[in-house]
């Protein structure tokens, strides 16, 4: 805006922040009269008040201008401050949170540590095993150097086994020999021992016939007193040694039964083969005469020769042992 004001003694322009005064060219001093000396130096006092109230207004649109900016400046920096202390509280709690999270990073880290103690503990025992494992395999390596030069040998060895082989066949041929030689000579001692006290040796059981003739049951315990049994029969050929050697005289042997309806059987345990028997009774025998004849013996010379007969007769027996070879 643009004001402008004129005086009998000045004129001037104000403009914003310029200030402009000049003279309408003046008359000079010198030519002025008198009586216009005077009013000069209150014109002069106007026109200096006039500049200074100019002057302090324009202060005031500059100052108040710049109030205005500063206090707007000022309100935008509050502004910027209360964001940042928003932007600070929310920091403040992330930075909480991030204290927790800290924490827990922390005790991770701890535990991440503990376990590499225990990997590094580990990988400590490993190179221990590495070093005891390299020492082994060189071991290993020379053991292998020492089997490779054994395999050289092996053909060498070979024929030494196979004479070896050889010799112990015949070792143990002869082993065996000796073994069944001492075995037969102690088998026949024994014989010879037993045949000495009046035992009869075949297949594997001695045999005594006594001489003086006893009832079944005395005859019973007097085989018993050597270890025996009156004597079972289990084949033919044993019924024949027996009765060849009976030479046709009576003589009790172990077969009894238990009253007149009871079945016969061995007094030694034999199992008593009833179907085999039959063909070793004299015909018509066992005929239980008296229904008293509860015990057997052998009275013929022949394969039929068993005959039941009461067991209070006095007969002669045979016990029977079976043979045990003695201790080497």
């Amino acid at each position: 805006m643009t004001a402008r004001e004129e005086l009998p003694c000045a004129h001037f322009t104000v403009d914003k922040e310029n200030i402009s005064l000049w003279s309408k060219e003046p008359p000079s001093k010198m030519d002025w009269p008198l009586a216009l000396r005077k009013p000069s130096t209150l014109c002069a006092a106007l026109t200096f008040m006039t500049l200074v109230l100019l002057t302090s207004i324009l202060l005031q649109g500059i100052l108040y201008s710049w109030f205005l900016g500063t206090i707007s400046d000022i309100r935008t920096n509050a502004q910027l401050m209360e964001g940042r202390v928003d932007n600070i509280s929310t920091e403040g709690s992330e930075i909480k949170r991030n204290h927790g999270g800290l924490k827990a990073a922390n005790i991770q880290i701890q535990r991440v540590n503990v376990s590499l103690n225990d990997v590094r503990s580990q990988l400590l025992r490993l190179q221990t095993g590495l070093e005891k494992a390299s020492a082994g395999i060189q071991i290993l390596t020379k053991s292998w150097e020492e089997v490779d030069a054994l395999n050289a040998q092996i053909p060498e060895l070979k024929k030494d086994l196979d004479k070896a082989s050889a010799l112990n066949a015949k070792v143990r041929g002869l082993q065996s020999s000796l073994e069944n030689m001492d075995k037969s000579l102690r088998q026949q001692n024994d014989i010879l021992q037993m045949v000495s006290q009046g035992w009869k040796y075949f297949k594997g059981n001695f045999y005594y016939f006594s001489r003086v003739p006893k009832t079944w049951y005395s005859a019973q315990q007097f085989c018993k007193s050597r270890n025996s049994h009156l004597t079972s029969v289990t084949s033919e050929s044993e019924q024949e040694f027996l009765y060849k050697t009976a030479g046709g005289i009576s003589h009790w042997i172990g077969l009894t039964k238990t009253g007149s309806e009871g079945d016969w059987y061995w007094v030694d345990d034999t199992p008593f083969n009833k179907v085999q028997s039959v063909r070793f009774w004299i015909p018509g025998e066992p005929n239980n005469v008296g229904n008293n004849e509860h015990c057997a013996n052998i009275r013929a010379a022949s394969l039929q020769s068993w005959n039941d007969d009461s067991c209070d007769n006095k007969l002669l027996f045979i016990c029977k042992q079976p043979y045990i070879p003695s201790e080497p």
